[in-house]
């Protein structure tokens, strides 16, 4: 019966929009929508609230044993770094590495490093910093948002190969094929970045020896005034406050994809999609799975582990591409962290989608080259990884040990930046 009332009010709501669309007023049409859609969802939160609440104190758990205590760490050790000016310094060792890979300057490293290790949306986080203290580019900001921003260890190896697949020999494979996958997206993002411009010559950001240079732009910021005190009370007010908004959308969406399933509209729509990737071998299961990780990131890898009629290759390649995209849950987080940037979402968005796609290819890829022994469940190992990080020592430690590992990645990039460039043979001594 409460399906029946929901599937009222949204073919009426449909019929006003269609009506304003055959008058032509797309404009009205547009403004509507939104209006119609929060009709919807308000009257599916009266209808179904035990559903609704359920989800959201679900949503409220997660995000206080697993979200708070994990990003909240790093949010603030990125802000004190970008208040310290030291990425600007630290960029100078990277430069060689940054910027023909990605055509972003070498301090952009640090996002890249951070995002890989600590995962959804500590890159985007660290971007908006670089940008805000006029580090990198509008346009380089938004490069970066592309491949920056992805999953980190923790959700790709703990939860979703060992806790959801039960195989924990699949984890590092899914998050190289991630990272790779982030990796290719942002060298494209370069090639087209480059297109219609005048190309440069080698080594054309490099001036002088790249350790003199970083001797200077370290002495230089060291120089500057600067209080750990002032910095320190800045840095927990903007972790704590970006913490608070990532879960209140971490809630909604928990709300409304349980909301979907409810009503029945995301099995019809499943349905519908079906009848059109049958003939590809797609199965039901698969396209709910992916339904779902449109919308948030681990409910979607969740049921692509749990549609069993599916063939395992595919369930793979569907979380593959759900972890690559991450969900509007995750669009959201960003869009509230750049909000008031001037940053555009477009260039980010349509990076996730190409991340997603590249993942799967690559997991698929993988697979078949593997062979069968990657795929061999493991249960009394997985049993040990079965629910990661479910108390507070443990996140904490979890974070320790991403932070030590983003320094350990920055130290061997800047290093591989020596080795590439160690002293500009093309540049001449000035006579005196």
């Amino acid at each position: 019966m409460k399906a029946v009332v929901i599937s009222a009010v949204a073919l009426l709501s449909l019929l006003a929009l269609w009506e304003l669309l055959a008058r032509k007023q797309i404009i009205y049409a547009k403004n509507l929508s939104i209006p119609v859609f929060c009709v919807i969802l308000l009257v599916s939160l009266v209808l179904f609230s035990k559903t609704a609440l359920d989800s959201a104190l679900s949503g409220l758990k997660l995000w206080l044993q697993v979200v708070l205590p994990s990003l909240l760490p790093f949010f603030i050790t990125a802000e004190i770094l970008n208040a310290t000016g030291i990425m600007g310094a630290l960029g100078v060792l990277l430069e060689p590495v940054m910027r023909p890979l990605f055509n972003v300057p070498g301090c952009a490293s640090f996002p890249l490093v951070m995002g890989v290790s600590s995962g959804y949306p500590v890159g985007a986080k660290i971007t908006a910093g670089l940008w805000e203290k006029n580090l990198i580019s509008r346009r380089e900001a938004e490069r970066l948002l592309a491949f920056t921003n992805n999953s980190g260890p923790l959700f790709i190896i703990g939860a979703v190969s060992t806790g959801m697949f039960n195989m924990p020999r699949l984890g590092l494979l899914l998050f190289l094929c991630h990272i790779g996958a982030g990796i290719t997206v942002g060298i494209i993002f370069n090639i087209f970045s480059r297109k219609g411009t005048k190309a440069h010559g080698p080594g054309f950001t490099f001036r002088r020896n790249i350790l003199k240079r970083f001797k200077e732009e370290l002495s230089l910021q060291l120089k500057k005034d600067w209080s750990f005190s002032r910095e320190f009370g800045k840095a927990v007010k903007n972790s704590a406050a970006t913490v608070a908004a990532i879960g209140s959308y971490i809630i909604f969406f928990s709300v409304l994809i349980s909301l979907l399933m409810e009503t029945g509209l995301a099995e019809s729509l499943c349905r519908m999609l079906h009848k059109y990737l049958k003939p590809f071998g797609i199965e039901q299961e698969t396209l709910a799975a992916v339904l779902s990780g449109f919308f948030e990131i681990t409910a979607g890898t969740r049921m692509a582990a749990s549609a069993l009629e599916a063939p395992l290759l595919q369930r793979l390649a569907a979380a593959s591409f759900i972890i690559g995209w991450a969900g509007l849950s995750v669009h959201s987080q960003v869009v509230g962290i750049i909000s008031g940037t001037g940053i555009s979402i477009k260039p980010y968005l349509l990076g996730k989608l190409l991340h997603g796609t590249l993942s799967a290819v690559y997991t698929c890829a993988a697979l078949k080259l593997a062979g069968s022994f990657l795929l061999e469940p493991l249960p009394a190992f997985a049993r040990a990884f079965e629910a990661p990080a479910q108390s507070f020592q443990s996140i904490l430690a979890y974070a320790a040990w991403c932070l030590a590992f983003s320094l350990i990645c920055l130290i061997a990039l800047a290093l591989v930046s020596m080795v590439l460039y160690p002293v500009p043979a093309f540049i001449k001594k000035r006579r005196g």
